[in-house]
């Protein structure tokens, strides 16, 4: 009977292979490129549609301006979760006999950020979306790994792709060495942090329970462990997250941990700028000026007070970037709808024309020359990265026609895609037409942005911290 069934079994696989074999044809010639993709992770920070490197351009220029944050250092109590962490870290060292090695540090910290984001979740009853003011660095995979009741959960789950790279320590590392929080080049937090530490979960004269809110953490930490139960003693996971999650700072009240945050992040700020620009975007951010452009153009006509030559310089260039960047992005995208919308083969005159007409030609060398002139525009030819390429492009675009432009264009994006490891160029010049090489950018679309400046950050840090109320 079973002998029958399996040959029955074949003679069906057998006719699905055939009936597949008939759709297949051979292909004439090898195809001219192949291509294979992948959904980019959801917590990915990978910037898909930059052609010309502007947006990582605009994060350098963001440093200037506030040297000791980066796109990602948006939360205020996140910059006390992770040196809870990684304090934790160095207790479990001790109290489990484990390695003092980095890479054992760093899963014990992996393991904090999964038990803390599981006690946001059971928080929030499960209900977390991205962009909430809850939401953590690995939402989604800590959605993924919880579950109602009352059964323990689970501590080694996917919390996010490369978590020690993208979670929370990936995310903060640099910034926390910066303003001295952690030991440079090490996982080891410093003295300045005990403030923020000592009052990671109550105030003094709170505090008779904080040493179980530890000892409960200090379970996930335990790595024979592989979950962790809803309850320890009189405490709850449910009483964890409400203590330490993201909005906890404001929903708590917690108004001394807030000072100490803006003590060592503003006040303690070494580059000079971070702290006079903070205290000027309150003010406009009172009046209503929220937005890059405008918000730049007021601060250096001192609307909301003088600043110093050196910081006017810093702001000098953002704005000239900020400018020249969208109207760059703008004539490349220009350039690829033509040749998406003509059938992806277009004459590169007709390209350039497009992309660059002759009446808009001043408004192209003003722009370049703004960036130029600036005091500051050196700082871009010492990145690594992308700067002196892109002053080379400027000064070649000042005295260049239409058609040359598109050429000097074109070729800056190629040597963009050519440093991200050997990503080729969206377009390509063959024998006076524009090929498309890479379809399915959809950024021309859509108008050209005047970049961020990691302007929103710095506000939703001041947010979690008291001062734009």
């Amino acid at each position: 009977m079973l002998d029958r069934l399996d040959r029955t079994h074949a003679r069906s696989i057998q006719g699905v292979v055939q009936r597949v074999s008939t759709m297949l044809k051979a292909l004439k010639a090898p195809p001219g490129a192949l291509f294979w993709s992948a959904p980019l992770s959801a917590d990915s920070d990978f910037t898909a549609e930059d052609p010309l490197a502007l947006d990582y351009l605009g994060q350098q220029v963001g440093l200037w301006l506030f040297q000791g944050f980066t796109t990602r250092t948006g939360r205020a109590q996140n910059y006390a979760v992770v040196l809870y962490g990684l304090s934790l870290a160095d207790k479990a060292v001790r109290k489990y006999g484990y390695l003092g090695d980095d890479e054992t540090r760093t899963r014990l910290f992996e393991r904090w950020e999964r038990f803390w984001a599981l006690a946001t979740l059971e928080s929030r009853n499960g209900e977390l979306e991205r962009g909430d003011e809850d939401a953590m660095r690995g939402v989604r995979g800590a959605t993924r790994a919880w579950f109602s009741g009352p059964k323990p959960l689970p501590l080694d789950f996917p919390l996010i792709s490369r978590q020690s790279e993208l979670g929370g320590l990936g995310a903060y590392l640099t910034s926390l060495r910066e303003y001295g929080l952690v030991f440079s080049g090490s996982l080891r937090v410093t003295p300045a942090a005990n403030g923020i530490l000592e009052a990671f979960w109550s105030e003094q004269g709170e505090r008779e329970t904080a040493h179980l809110y530890e000892d409960y953490a200090m379970e996930a930490l335990d790595l024979s462990r592989s979950k962790i139960d809803r309850k320890f003693g009189r405490l709850t996971l449910r009483g964890i997250g409400e203590a330490s999650r993201l909005s906890s700072l404001v929903k708590r009240n917690r108004t001394q941990q807030q000072t100490r945050l803006w003590e060592v992040l503003f006040l303690g700020a070494r580059d000079g700028s971070t702290l006079p620009l903070a205290e000027q975007l309150i003010s406009a951010h009172k009046d209503g000026v929220d937005d890059a452009e405008p918000l730049l153009e007021n601060l250096l006509v001192g609307r909301w007070g003088t600043l110093s030559s050196a910081v006017s310089a810093k702001l000098d260039v953002a704005l000239a970037f900020g400018r020249l960047a969208r109207l760059l992005l703008d004539r490349f995208d220009r350039a690829y709808g033509y040749v998406d919308q003509h059938g992806w083969v277009a004459v590169a005159d007709a390209v350039a024309n497009a992309a660059f007409p002759a009446d808009e030609m001043e408004e192209l060398r003003f722009a370049c020359n703004g960036v130029l002139e600036a005091t500051e525009s050196n700082r871009f030819r010492q990145l690594q990265f992308h700067g002196p390429e892109l002053l080379t492009l400027l000064s070649k675009l000042t005295f260049s026609g239409p058609r040359d432009c598109i050429d000097h264009l074109l070729q800056f994006h190629r040597s963009v895609q050519r440093s991200r490891r050997g990503g080729g160029a969206w377009l390509r010049d063959e024998q006076g037409k524009i090929v498309m090489q890479v379809p399915g950018y959809n950024g021309y679309k859509s108008d050209a942005a005047f970049p961020g400046f990691k302007l929103n950050v710095v506000r939703q840090l001041l947010n979690d911290l008291g001062r734009l109320s």
